[in-house]
């Protein structure tokens, strides 16, 4: 019978998953831990700044991804034509508007280094194509844990429990709040952290919380797993938080398509996936100024002059 119920598991899982190139081995055998990561990551914090952007506009722009799922196995030359996570980089960079990318999840498929790495190429400043050298900002998704992956996404992004905070010429303050859900879970540790952080939302004009797993049922997502929907408990106890404390925005991937829910005075928006399995793959383009304004963006490919030759 258990045996039986072990099948029945893993069938559920690969049925469930929200990602198209599931890794079920990975899944199982995941020892990452979010308590251990989220004192690692407090850690990191407390030992160097959490980032700060100063001078802004008082109406800015910034960009989200996720799912862009790099593999060493992809016929990916970093920053080539066939990058995608390059050229939605590259679209940030060139909009004058634009302060800061992010990218909410799901950097890697497999287990490995690769992934990272090629991620981090995807991310780095390309003078000849690039206007400016914008930071992008990601946090932590399910398939950056799989298969004691996390040590790779330290390497190269440090941290995935953190905030951003924009300044703008005018005196306002809009903070951006980053939360590891790589398990499926917040975890209570951060949680607090994020109840700590929500505390001083009278000081901000604006607060956006951005996080890989999407919290709602989707149109082929009917199911609560550990690499989908938070617990029960912990999605009513988070979307209560998030509408106590007047959150404009949460910014979530995870399940590969657009989607937007509207509830309890917040709005929650999901990208779909920046890999090449999304044959018109898009962004999300958020304006913060007096109010705040979304839409998707489909990703143009790369002019000749812009990608690096394959």
């Amino acid at each position: 019978m258990k045996k039986q119920h072990l099948i029945l598991f893993a069938a559920a899982a690969i049925l469930a998953s929200g990602c198209n190139r599931l890794d079920i081995a990975g899944m199982v055998v995941n020892r990452s831990d979010t308590e251990e990561r989220v004192a690692d990551w407090l850690d990191y914090n407390a030992q160097n700044s959490e980032p700060v952007i100063g001078n802004a506009p008082d109406e800015y722009r910034v960009y989200s991804c996720s799912d862009s799922h790099y593999s060493e196995r992809d016929s990916i030359v970093p920053q080539g034509e066939k990058d995608r996570l390059y050229q939605y980089i590259t679209a940030e960079r060139n909009d004058p508007m634009a302060l800061f990318a992010i990218h909410a999840g799901d950097l890697v498929n497999e287990s490995g280094e690769a992934g990272f790495r090629m991620s981090a190429e995807a991310m780095s400043f390309n003078p000849e194509t690039q206007a400016k050298n914008d930071p992008c900002f990601p946090v932590i998704g399910n398939h950056d844990v799989y298969f004691d992956c996390t040590p790779f996404y330290k390497r190269y992004f440090h941290t995935s429990t953190y905030t951003v905070t924009v300044k703008t010429v005018s005196g306002y303050q809009d903070l951006f709040i980053f939360l590891d859900s790589g398990n499926g879970t917040h975890g209570k540790r951060q949680l607090d952290w994020l109840e700590e952080q929500l505390s001083h939302r009278a000081d901000y004009r604006h607060c956006f919380v951005i996080s890989h797993n999407w919290l709602f049922r989707t149109s082929y997502n009917y199911t609560t797993t550990p690499a989908a929907n938070l617990p029960q408990d912990e999605q009513y106890a988070f979307m209560d938080l998030m509408s106590r404390n007047n959150v404009e925005m949460v910014i979530m991937g995870h399940f590969h398509m657009r989607e937007q829910r509207q509830f309890g005075g917040v709005q929650y928006v999901m990208t779909d996936n920046l890999n090449d399995t999304k044959v018109t793959p898009s962004y999300l383009v958020v304006t913060v100024g007096e109010k705040v304004r979304y839409e998707y963006e489909e990703l143009s490919p790369l002019r000749p002059t812009e990608a690096k030759p394959n």
